[in-house]
């Protein structure tokens, strides 16, 4: 059933776990203190090396509180009671006493991944001290453990520290044990439920301009055209364009300025607009200042009348001419 119930909280751990950082949390855990095991090692052979069984080390139990700093990161502090005989069998004193070692340790933890994973190893280190047998000591821990997460409510913690003796003449450096479960009696976090995503904009014609905004929904256009088409180019929509197949301007609804007179002068320059001119007369026609038909750029006697067939000069009767 353990099994089962482990499995299933490691399929689910991503999208069940409710936080990345640890919750608050306190503990209770079973400890076990190793004396004998470092002092072997430093003093004895290597073949004479071994290490303490269980009922040679202090034991005792252990309250903690644990709260994460950063999905990573976690501080930890603990309250130890060791049942062991610190100054027979540590600081050698002639004794047949046999108490409690009260400790008070806060430490970090640091983890390589998340809280919110079901199996996560981490460091600890920290500085510890208490009361033992008669005498203060201190201690620096330094260790590694493993939790497991269920579902950020439940931990299984287990730890293993070298403990470095601060004060040699009351303690002496050893191999701390332990293993125990911590819960949160925090009330349950809300679930964060994702809103909704926004409904799809409305656009008909698919020319990025929402139906809402577009003038003309049902036909491609411009946006700066508030969606609709100008097929001249001339910057008027072909709705308000009287003209949507030439370019005009907006004056003249989208048509070109006008040429009453056809001759190719428009007719705000032309000053001649209903009759057909030249540019150079600003559109107006080669002035005929005698008024004879023939034109003052063709005319020879521009001033008086003549027929065309004398490049517009009066003909001179033959009597004059004679007479002359």
């Amino acid at each position: 059933m353990m099994a089962l119930t482990i499995g299933a909280t490691a399929q689910n751990s991503k999208s069940r776990f409710a936080s990345e950082t640890k919750p608050a949390l306190f503990g209770i855990h079973y400890v076990a203190a190793d004396f004998i095991t470092p002092e072997t090692f430093k003093n004895q052979s290597v073949s004479a090396r071994n290490f303490a069984k269980l009922k040679d080390m202090g034991q005792g139990l252990s309250l903690s509180y644990w709260k994460g700093l950063t999905p990573t990161i976690d501080f930890s502090t603990r309250v130890n009671a060791i049942f062991y005989d610190y100054a027979a069998d540590v600081r050698m004193e002639a004794t047949d006493k046999k108490e409690i070692g009260l400790e008070l340790e806060p430490s970090l933890n640091f983890r390589p991944i998340k809280d919110n994973n079901l199996f996560a190893p981490f460091l600890t280190a920290g500085v510890g001290g208490g009361y033992y047998t008669g005498k203060f000591g201190s201690y620096a821990p330094l260790g590694g453990g493993l939790q497991l997460n269920f579902n950020s409510v439940s931990y299984l913690l287990v730890q293993m520290q070298y403990r470095f003796a601060l004060t040699k003449d009351v303690l002496k450096d050893h191999l701390f044990y332990s293993l125990g479960f911590a819960q949160n009696f925090g009330p349950e976090k809300p679930k964060v439920v994702a809103p909704p995503p926004p409904p799809p904009v409305a656009d008909r014609d698919g020319d990025g301009v929402p139906d809402a905004d577009d003038k003309c929904p049902d036909t491609p256009g411009l946006a700066s055209l508030q969606g609709c088409p100008d097929r001249d180019g001339d910057g008027i929509a072909d709705v308000d364009d009287k003209c949507p197949d030439v370019a005009g301007i907006a004056k003249y609804q989208g048509c070109p300025i006008p040429d009453t007179d056809g001759d190719g002068i428009n007719d705000e320059e032309d000053k001649c607009p209903t009759v057909k001119g030249v540019a150079r007369y600003q559109g107006c026609p080669i002035p005929d200042t005698d008024g004879d038909g023939v034109n003052d750029e063709e005319d020879k006697c521009p001033t008086r009348p003549g027929p065309a067939s004398n490049q517009g000069c009066p003909v001179i009767a033959k009597e004059v001419i004679e007479k002359v």
